[in-house]
């Protein structure tokens, strides 16, 4: 009995934890306590079969326990906050607990090494992806519509303010904002890479070309900088803005072929 009793405390302990840090992840709130939170709901579970407690007497009990330790774990300041807590601490457990449900169906199973590990598994996909998609909503935060102009040819495309981004013309003493070679190419058809890293004629062609140091994390180099006529973003217009020609991979980091500069917000 003693080991029966262990393995369902532990089982419960997990299933408790990963619950709660599933709530914490869909609520987009950042809990505390967990660990006293689950080993107190572990407890309960195994405590609360000794009591003679009708069907309605024990949901409301486990109500009320669910209740406590969405108090214990969380902080919040209006009923409005409680109520979606609570919405996200069951909406965790309908999603185990049909997941579990599937599992035993589907594979005739009942097993509770494997019941532990579907719930692992499933919590780690939750978490993968809502942090791709709270990443993705806070890129596309920071993403705007931008207008190029140069010699009366008119693109459009999407840049990403990047509050890191200082590169500052040494020329000119103007912000730069750079762009991937896609984006370059669209500009200046005729002209390739080999031109721009061997510096041929026909970088010639554009205003005011020459390189500017820039430095990264893992090392430093020389990029193309050159003028274009405008720029328009979020309403606003420069005149004879400084690009910059980038080989980094921003493009799929951010999603954009453009890093805005930090001054122009």
């Amino acid at each position: 009995m003693k080991i029966v009793v262990e393995y369902v405390l532990l089982e419960n302990l997990l299933i408790n934890l990963i619950v709660l840090k599933t709530s914490s992840l869909v609520a987009k709130e950042k809990g505390r306590l967990y660990l006293l939170s689950a080993f107190l709901g572990a407890c309960f579970t195994i405590v609360l079969p000794l009591f003679c407690l009708s069907t309605i007497g024990h949901i409301i009990v486990q109500l009320g326990l669910s209740f406590v330790f969405i108090c214990l774990t969380f902080r919040f300041k209006t009923l409005k906050k409680f109520i979606y807590l609570v919405l996200c601490y069951f909406l965790s457990l309908l999603v185990y607990g049909g997941a579990v449900y599937l599992f035993e169906g589907f594979f005739g199973i009942k097993h509770t090494i494997l019941v532990l590990a579907t719930i692992v598994c499933l919590y780690i996909v939750i978490r993968f992806v809502l942090k791709r998609i709270n990443r993705k909503r806070t890129i596309e935060n920071f993403c705007f519509d931008v207008e190029i102009v140069y010699k009366g040819k008119s693109l459009t495309c999407k840049g990403f303010l990047d509050s890191g981004n200082l590169l500052v013309d040494p020329i000119t003493d103007s912000p730069v904002c750079l762009i991937n070679f896609k984006l370059f190419s669209e500009i200046f058809n005729d002209i390739q890479i080999q031109d721009v890293l061997g510096k041929s004629e026909k970088l010639k062609q554009l205003k005011l070309a020459h390189y500017i140091p820039f430095s990264t994390l893992n090392n430093s180099t020389k990029i193309l900088a050159f003028e274009v006529d405008k720029l328009s973003v979020k309403g606003k217009s420069f005149e004879r803005p400084i690009l910059a020609l980038s080989f980094e991979n921003f493009s799929t980091t951010f999603g954009t072929d453009m890093i805005l500069h930090n001054n122009y917000f």
